[in-house]
């Protein structure tokens, strides 16, 4: 009895060194892993009923990195913008995707979608968020920014992480950056079918109460994320303005006729966003198939494509500028480009155009189809 009770003691023993290990090496920043119960959680809520991630109503997060030292701050919606009314008789333009166009690391003003309030003098909701992939984006159209009063929207396509991020085969086959819960559309075209994928519990619980369990999950996921960039690298498909995979693009395309009919008749735009991996391919590479092929499917589905890769490589030698330097989303001088081509490629009439009728574009009419 006495030597069972020294083994569960000594056992008891070497946990707690592991824990304050990992808690020592986490906090001095000499391992990369999260904080159990970080206060980002409390800003990012992992476990929203339907879309998986969202921001914590009301609530503020202070983001600092070496080269950022922003405030982040949630609506009583959930969504990092001002308060906005439901109702309004005058043009608005909601505006869906993920950290790109929320505006990850630089201020409210400076992202695209406050630009282009301030520069149209039209209101642009924003409930994109990041971790979003598309569809997540189409279930907050749906559920969420839809019952905004709206003429049209604007949606942002990463095409360097969205076609994996709508993927699931991918999250079966890697199980890396899937910590938290995520919907998906899964199947053939035009046979799609929603699937949730959860966090198992005990790891979850491990990841948000223990610093060993953190770095645990933190070092799986370090495993198989390098398993899949290497698995990635050797086929080739890293360039996804011109590699993409045909599964994958006809995902994204069955994503956007479903939230193009949602919206319907309001008028909806899909900005592609290249990054600086995407500028340097279209320098050697020259033009790229995606636009097209999403163009040809925009013009069936009743969306408008804004290709931003070859206005933003126009400026080749500041295109690092577009970029924050210790990340790859978007400067304030990349938001800045990244506006003004989008103003020139949709013109004044999207903002404030109307409809056949002769009032704005898209009225109140509310349609709850669930298109799952």
């Amino acid at each position: 009895m006495r030597a069972a009770t020294a083994v569960l003691l000594a056992g008891i023993a070497t946990l707690a060194l592991v824990e304050l290990g990992a808690r020592v090496l986490i906090e001095s920043g000499w391992l990369s892993a999260p904080r159990p119960s970080d206060k980002r959680e409390g800003y990012w809520l992992g476990d929203h009923p339907e879309f998986g991630v969202w921001h914590a109503p009301g609530l503020s997060y202070r983001h600092q990195t070496s080269c950022y030292d922003v405030e982040y701050r949630a609506n009583e919606d959930g969504a990092r913008d001002v308060e906005r009314a439901r109702r309004s008789d005058r043009p608005r333009v909601v505006v869906l995707g993920d950290s790109f166009l929320e505006g990850w690391g630089v201020p409210e003003a400076d992202r695209l979608s406050n630009r282009l309030e301030a520069q149209t003098g039209v209101e642009h909701l924003n409930f994109a968020m990041a971790h979003f992939s598309p569809y997540q984006e189409y279930l907050v159209y749906r559920s969420l920014a839809r019952d905004f009063d709206h003429t049209a929207v604007l949606v942002g396509i990463l095409p360097a992480n969205d076609f994996v991020d709508l993927d699931f085969e991918s999250v079966r086959v890697h199980a890396y950056g899937q910590f938290r819960y995520r919907p998906y559309l899964v199947g053939d075209p035009p046979e799609f079918r929603h699937l949730d994928y959860r966090e198992p519990r005990l790891r979850r619980w491990l990841r948000m109460w223990s610093y060993a369990g953190s770095a645990a999950v933190a070092a799986v996921e370090g495993r198989a994320r390098a398993r899949a960039v290497a698995e990635v690298a050797e086929s080739g498909e890293v360039e996804w303005f011109y590699d993409y995979d045909e599964r994958r693009v006809r995902l994204l395309e069955g994503v956007l006729e479903r939230l193009a009919a949602e919206a319907h008749p309001r008028r909806v735009a899909v900005i592609l966003i290249p990054t600086l991996t995407d500028l340097r391919a279209y320098a050697r590479r020259g033009a790229e198939p995606l636009s097209e092929r999403l163009r040809a499917a925009g013009e069936r589905s009743g969306y408008r494509v804004v290709n931003l890769l070859p206005a933003m490589a126009a400026g080749d030698e500041r295109s690092r500028q577009y970029f924050l330097r210790c990340d790859y989303h978007w400067s304030p001088l990349g938001n800045a480009i990244a506006t003004r081509a989008v103003q020139k490629a949709l013109g004044s009439a999207f903002w404030i155009g109307r409809d056949a009728e002769g009032g704005p574009a898209g009225g109140t009419k509310r349609d709850h189809r669930v298109l799952r």
